[in-house]
Protein backbone atom coordinates (compact mmCIF):
# COMPACT_ATOMS: atom_id res chain seq x y z
CA UNK A 1 0.00 0.00 0.00
CA UNK A 2 1.37 3.46 -0.87
CA UNK A 3 1.86 6.01 2.11
CA UNK A 4 -0.57 8.33 0.22
CA UNK A 5 -3.60 5.69 0.24
CA UNK A 6 -7.04 6.61 2.01
CA UNK A 7 -7.44 5.22 5.01
CA UNK A 8 -10.39 3.55 3.62
CA UNK A 9 -8.23 1.33 1.61
CA UNK A 10 -6.38 0.47 4.08
CA UNK A 11 -9.27 -0.57 6.06
CA UNK A 12 -10.70 -2.90 3.15
CA UNK A 13 -7.35 -4.70 2.86
CA UNK A 14 -7.69 -5.61 6.35
CA UNK A 15 -10.75 -6.94 6.74
CA UNK A 16 -11.28 -10.14 8.60
CA UNK A 17 -11.90 -12.96 5.55
CA UNK A 18 -14.48 -15.80 5.74
CA UNK A 19 -12.13 -18.32 7.11
CA UNK A 20 -14.35 -20.76 7.46
CA UNK A 21 -16.88 -20.49 4.64
CA UNK A 22 -19.85 -20.12 6.63
CA UNK A 23 -21.59 -17.46 4.31
CA UNK A 24 -25.01 -19.23 3.49
CA UNK A 25 -24.53 -22.03 5.70
CA UNK A 26 -28.44 -22.70 7.84
CA UNK A 27 -26.78 -23.64 10.90
CA UNK A 28 -28.39 -25.06 14.04
CA UNK A 29 -26.16 -23.57 17.13
CA UNK A 30 -26.42 -25.01 20.40
CA UNK A 31 -24.81 -23.75 24.01
CA UNK A 32 -25.30 -24.50 27.63
CA UNK A 33 -27.42 -22.02 29.71
CA UNK A 34 -27.45 -21.86 33.75
CA UNK A 35 -30.71 -20.42 35.44
CA UNK A 36 -31.67 -20.32 39.33
CA UNK A 37 -29.26 -23.68 39.07
CA UNK A 38 -30.47 -25.28 36.32
CA UNK A 39 -28.66 -26.04 33.09
CA UNK A 40 -29.99 -26.06 30.27
CA UNK A 41 -29.26 -27.04 26.76
CA UNK A 42 -30.08 -23.64 24.32
CA UNK A 43 -30.60 -24.15 20.69
CA UNK A 44 -31.26 -21.13 17.73
CA UNK A 45 -31.41 -22.09 14.14
CA UNK A 46 -29.71 -18.96 11.88
CA UNK A 47 -28.17 -18.27 8.54
CA UNK A 48 -25.17 -17.01 8.57
CA UNK A 49 -24.31 -13.91 6.41
CA UNK A 50 -20.70 -12.92 5.69
CA UNK A 51 -20.99 -8.72 6.02
CA UNK A 52 -17.57 -7.36 5.84
CA UNK A 53 -18.38 -4.20 5.55
CA UNK A 54 -21.56 -3.94 7.81
CA UNK A 55 -21.42 -1.41 10.89
CA UNK A 56 -19.84 -3.13 13.98
CA UNK A 57 -18.46 -2.52 17.63
CA UNK A 58 -15.99 -5.38 17.15
CA UNK A 59 -14.10 -5.49 14.06
CA UNK A 60 -13.85 -9.18 14.21
CA UNK A 61 -17.09 -9.31 13.86
CA UNK A 62 -18.16 -9.64 10.01
CA UNK A 63 -20.76 -12.56 10.62
CA UNK A 64 -24.89 -11.71 10.75
CA UNK A 65 -26.47 -14.45 11.76
CA UNK A 66 -30.28 -14.48 10.47
CA UNK A 67 -31.91 -16.53 13.34
CA UNK A 68 -35.75 -17.61 13.10
CA UNK A 69 -37.82 -16.68 15.74
CA UNK A 70 -38.97 -19.46 18.37
CA UNK A 71 -43.11 -20.36 18.05
CA UNK A 72 -44.82 -18.31 20.76
CA UNK A 73 -43.04 -14.78 19.78
CA UNK A 74 -45.03 -11.90 20.24
CA UNK A 75 -46.08 -10.80 16.90
CA UNK A 76 -45.28 -7.60 17.37
CA UNK A 77 -41.88 -9.25 16.76
CA UNK A 78 -41.57 -9.10 13.17
CA UNK A 79 -38.56 -10.49 10.75
CA UNK A 80 -35.73 -12.41 12.00
CA UNK A 81 -33.33 -11.70 14.93
CA UNK A 82 -29.99 -10.69 13.70
CA UNK A 83 -26.84 -11.05 15.81
CA UNK A 84 -23.24 -9.85 15.00
CA UNK A 85 -20.38 -12.10 15.42
CA UNK A 86 -17.53 -13.92 14.78
CA UNK A 87 -15.79 -16.53 14.14
CA UNK A 88 -13.50 -16.96 17.38
CA UNK A 89 -16.58 -16.71 19.36
CA UNK A 90 -18.87 -19.41 16.97
CA UNK A 91 -16.56 -21.92 17.20
CA UNK A 92 -16.78 -21.84 20.86
CA UNK A 93 -19.81 -23.53 20.61
CA UNK A 94 -21.46 -26.55 19.14
CA UNK A 95 -23.53 -26.12 15.64
CA UNK A 96 -24.65 -28.56 13.02
CA UNK A 97 -25.20 -27.29 9.24
CA UNK A 98 -28.43 -27.89 8.25
CA UNK A 99 -28.39 -26.54 4.83
CA UNK A 100 -26.12 -24.61 2.08
CA UNK A 101 -26.76 -22.35 -0.53
CA UNK A 102 -23.61 -23.92 -1.94
CA UNK A 103 -24.20 -26.18 -4.67
CA UNK A 104 -22.58 -29.92 -4.46
CA UNK A 105 -19.40 -30.11 -6.40
CA UNK A 106 -18.09 -32.91 -8.71
CA UNK A 107 -16.33 -35.70 -6.86
CA UNK A 108 -12.52 -35.03 -8.45
CA UNK A 109 -12.94 -31.22 -8.01
CA UNK A 110 -9.56 -30.27 -6.55
CA UNK A 111 -9.58 -28.23 -3.42
CA UNK A 112 -9.04 -24.67 -3.10
CA UNK A 113 -6.24 -23.52 -0.36
CA UNK A 114 -9.34 -21.90 0.90
CA UNK A 115 -11.21 -24.89 1.46
CA UNK A 116 -8.54 -26.22 2.72
CA UNK A 117 -8.03 -23.68 5.45
CA UNK A 118 -11.84 -24.05 6.22
CA UNK A 119 -11.32 -27.50 6.25
CA UNK A 120 -8.97 -27.41 8.88
CA UNK A 121 -10.25 -25.15 11.27
CA UNK A 122 -13.49 -26.49 11.23
CA UNK A 123 -12.42 -29.72 11.93
CA UNK A 124 -10.01 -28.00 15.10
CA UNK A 125 -13.47 -26.65 16.19
CA UNK A 126 -15.41 -29.90 16.50
CA UNK A 127 -17.49 -30.06 13.69
CA UNK A 128 -18.48 -33.16 12.18
CA UNK A 129 -17.47 -34.12 8.46
CA UNK A 130 -20.80 -34.34 7.21
CA UNK A 131 -21.52 -31.41 8.55
CA UNK A 132 -18.88 -29.60 6.86
CA UNK A 133 -19.48 -31.29 3.90
CA UNK A 134 -22.98 -29.97 3.39
CA UNK A 135 -21.21 -26.52 4.09
CA UNK A 136 -18.90 -26.29 1.37
CA UNK A 137 -20.70 -28.65 -1.13
CA UNK A 138 -18.08 -31.81 -0.53
CA UNK A 139 -19.41 -35.50 0.95
CA UNK A 140 -18.47 -36.39 3.93
CA UNK A 141 -16.28 -39.15 2.57
CA UNK A 142 -14.27 -36.45 0.66
CA UNK A 143 -13.60 -34.50 3.90
CA UNK A 144 -12.35 -37.81 5.96
CA UNK A 145 -9.82 -37.94 3.48
CA UNK A 146 -9.20 -34.50 3.55
CA UNK A 147 -8.81 -34.76 7.36
CA UNK A 148 -5.64 -36.95 6.92
CA UNK A 149 -3.74 -33.31 5.76
CA UNK A 150 -3.64 -32.54 9.33
CA UNK A 151 -3.47 -35.79 11.59
CA UNK A 152 -0.12 -36.46 12.62
CA UNK A 153 1.93 -39.30 11.14
CA UNK A 154 0.12 -39.17 7.74
CA UNK A 155 1.79 -37.94 4.46
CA UNK A 156 0.35 -34.67 3.43
CA UNK A 157 -1.95 -34.47 0.97
CA UNK A 158 -0.97 -33.16 -2.77
CA UNK A 159 -2.47 -29.73 -3.63
CA UNK A 160 -2.31 -30.66 -7.37
CA UNK A 161 -0.42 -27.52 -8.69
CA UNK A 162 2.92 -29.35 -9.16
CA UNK A 163 4.27 -31.78 -11.65
CA UNK A 164 2.60 -35.70 -11.21
CA UNK A 165 4.41 -38.12 -9.25
CA UNK A 166 4.49 -41.67 -10.91
CA UNK A 167 4.60 -44.47 -8.69
CA UNK A 168 6.04 -47.01 -11.40
CA UNK A 169 3.31 -49.77 -11.43
CA UNK A 170 1.64 -50.74 -14.87
CA UNK A 171 -0.92 -53.04 -15.49
CA UNK A 172 1.23 -55.42 -17.01
CA UNK A 173 3.32 -55.40 -14.36
CA UNK A 174 0.46 -56.42 -12.11
CA UNK A 175 -0.30 -59.16 -14.79
CA UNK A 176 2.94 -60.42 -14.57
CA UNK A 177 3.42 -60.79 -10.69
CA UNK A 178 0.38 -62.46 -9.68
CA UNK A 179 0.84 -65.40 -12.73
CA UNK A 180 3.90 -66.27 -10.20
CA UNK A 181 1.22 -66.25 -7.18
CA UNK A 182 -0.56 -69.70 -6.47
CA UNK A 183 -3.83 -70.28 -8.57
CA UNK A 184 -3.06 -66.49 -9.52
CA UNK A 185 -4.73 -65.02 -6.28
CA UNK A 186 -3.43 -63.13 -3.53
CA UNK A 187 -4.40 -60.20 -1.01
CA UNK A 188 -3.54 -56.70 -2.27
CA UNK A 189 -0.62 -56.92 0.59
CA UNK A 190 0.87 -60.45 -1.06
CA UNK A 191 0.20 -58.94 -4.50
CA UNK A 192 2.09 -55.99 -4.02
CA UNK A 193 5.42 -57.92 -2.60
CA UNK A 194 4.82 -60.10 -6.09
CA UNK A 195 4.98 -56.76 -7.81
CA UNK A 196 8.63 -55.85 -6.11
CA UNK A 197 9.97 -58.95 -6.71
CA UNK A 198 8.85 -58.74 -10.90
CA UNK A 199 9.61 -55.61 -10.44
CA UNK A 200 13.31 -56.25 -9.41
CA UNK A 201 13.52 -59.14 -12.11
CA UNK A 202 12.16 -56.76 -15.15
CA UNK A 203 14.43 -53.66 -14.14
CA UNK A 204 11.64 -50.97 -13.06
CA UNK A 205 12.01 -48.89 -10.44
CA UNK A 206 8.98 -48.31 -8.27
CA UNK A 207 7.92 -45.24 -6.23
CA UNK A 208 8.06 -46.23 -2.37
CA UNK A 209 7.74 -43.24 -0.56
CA UNK A 210 4.75 -43.21 1.57
CA UNK A 211 1.61 -41.88 -0.42
CA UNK A 212 0.11 -38.65 -0.01
CA UNK A 213 -2.43 -38.93 3.00
CA UNK A 214 -1.42 -42.24 4.22
CA UNK A 215 0.57 -43.28 7.24
CA UNK A 216 2.80 -46.39 5.99
CA UNK A 217 1.80 -47.43 2.10
CA UNK A 218 3.81 -46.34 -0.59
CA UNK A 219 2.54 -44.51 -3.50
CA UNK A 220 3.20 -48.29 -5.54
CA UNK A 221 1.28 -49.90 -2.99
CA UNK A 222 -1.39 -47.57 -3.03
CA UNK A 223 -1.70 -48.21 -7.15
CA UNK A 224 -1.58 -51.99 -6.97
CA UNK A 225 -4.74 -51.79 -4.67
CA UNK A 226 -6.36 -49.33 -7.08
CA UNK A 227 -5.76 -51.58 -9.77
CA UNK A 228 -7.30 -54.29 -8.42
CA UNK A 229 -10.48 -52.74 -7.35
CA UNK A 230 -10.90 -50.74 -10.59
CA UNK A 231 -13.60 -53.63 -11.94
CA UNK A 232 -14.26 -50.61 -15.16
CA UNK A 233 -10.52 -50.18 -15.86
CA UNK A 234 -9.15 -53.97 -14.86
CA UNK A 235 -12.08 -56.74 -15.14
CA UNK A 236 -9.22 -59.13 -15.14
CA UNK A 237 -8.99 -58.64 -11.54
CA UNK A 238 -11.54 -59.86 -9.52
CA UNK A 239 -12.30 -60.59 -5.80
CA UNK A 240 -13.07 -63.66 -4.88
CA UNK A 241 -15.27 -63.49 -1.92
CA UNK A 242 -12.63 -65.12 0.73
CA UNK A 243 -10.84 -62.83 3.12
CA UNK A 244 -7.91 -64.24 5.23
CA UNK A 245 -4.76 -62.47 7.55
CA UNK A 246 -2.05 -63.24 4.40
CA UNK A 247 1.86 -64.17 5.63
CA UNK A 248 2.89 -61.29 4.07
CA UNK A 249 0.54 -59.09 6.94
CA UNK A 250 2.24 -61.27 9.82
CA UNK A 251 5.46 -60.47 8.19
CA UNK A 252 5.07 -56.75 8.73
CA UNK A 253 4.05 -57.31 12.34
CA UNK A 254 0.52 -57.79 12.36
CA UNK A 255 -1.22 -60.34 14.40
CA UNK A 256 -2.27 -63.21 12.82
CA UNK A 257 -5.80 -63.35 15.01
CA UNK A 258 -6.09 -59.81 16.35
CA UNK A 259 -5.39 -57.99 12.58
CA UNK A 260 -8.06 -56.89 10.28
CA UNK A 261 -8.91 -59.90 7.68
CA UNK A 262 -7.91 -58.85 3.74
CA UNK A 263 -9.65 -59.79 0.47
CA UNK A 264 -8.35 -62.17 -2.06
CA UNK A 265 -8.27 -60.97 -5.60
CA UNK A 266 -7.76 -63.60 -8.44
CA UNK A 267 -6.03 -62.69 -12.10
CA UNK A 268 -7.77 -64.12 -14.82
CA UNK A 269 -5.74 -64.36 -18.06
CA UNK A 270 -7.49 -63.60 -21.48
CA UNK A 271 -8.48 -67.00 -23.30
CA UNK A 272 -5.95 -66.81 -26.45
CA UNK A 273 -8.01 -68.17 -29.71
CA UNK A 274 -6.06 -69.80 -32.53
CA UNK A 275 -6.00 -66.75 -35.23
CA UNK A 276 -6.92 -67.46 -38.93
CA UNK A 277 -3.77 -68.13 -41.60
CA UNK A 278 -3.31 -65.67 -43.90
CA UNK A 279 -4.26 -66.84 -47.60
CA UNK A 280 -7.08 -69.73 -46.07
CA UNK A 281 -11.23 -68.77 -45.91
CA UNK A 282 -12.17 -67.77 -42.67
CA UNK A 283 -14.27 -70.74 -41.03
CA UNK A 284 -16.87 -67.98 -39.45
CA UNK A 285 -20.37 -69.17 -40.70
CA UNK A 286 -22.45 -65.72 -41.84
CA UNK A 287 -26.37 -66.56 -41.62
CA UNK A 288 -27.42 -64.74 -44.61
CA UNK A 289 -30.44 -62.35 -43.95
CA UNK A 290 -33.64 -63.36 -46.02
CA UNK A 291 -35.97 -60.36 -46.32
CA UNK A 292 -39.67 -61.03 -46.47
CA UNK A 293 -40.42 -60.21 -49.95
CA UNK A 294 -43.90 -59.67 -50.73
CA UNK A 295 -45.72 -60.10 -47.41
CA UNK A 296 -46.62 -63.51 -45.48
CA UNK A 297 -49.49 -63.96 -47.94
CA UNK A 298 -47.40 -64.56 -50.98
CA UNK A 299 -46.46 -68.14 -52.05
CA UNK A 300 -42.84 -69.69 -51.29
CA UNK A 301 -42.17 -69.97 -54.90
CA UNK A 302 -42.49 -66.18 -55.36
CA UNK A 303 -40.22 -65.63 -52.93
CA UNK A 304 -37.64 -68.17 -54.20
CA UNK A 305 -38.25 -66.19 -57.71
CA UNK A 306 -37.23 -63.23 -56.22
CA UNK A 307 -34.29 -64.70 -54.75
CA UNK A 308 -32.90 -66.11 -57.35
CA UNK A 309 -33.11 -63.50 -60.20
CA UNK A 310 -36.24 -60.55 -59.61
CA UNK A 311 -39.47 -60.45 -60.30
CA UNK A 312 -40.43 -62.40 -63.72
CA UNK A 313 -42.93 -59.98 -64.94
CA UNK A 314 -40.01 -57.06 -64.74
CA UNK A 315 -37.64 -59.48 -67.03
Amino acid sequence: MAPGAPAAAVVAEAEPDDVAMLDGNTIEVAWPQTRECVTKMRKRVGTVRYRPKQQRNRFENVYLIEFERRPGTPRMAKGPRLRKTRWEKLRGRTYVVLRSAVLPKPARTQYSPEEIEAVRVRLEAGETQASIGLGIGRTKNAITGQSKRFLPGYAPLSTGDGPRVKSGVTVELTESAMLTLPEYEGTAVEVFEAVKRQAATEGVALNLETAPGERARSRAEVTVKRLLTDRKRCPQFSATGEKRVSDAQIDRGAKKYKSRKSPVYKYSPPIVTAERELGRPSTKRVRAHTPNVGGPKKSARKTKELLAGGDRRHG
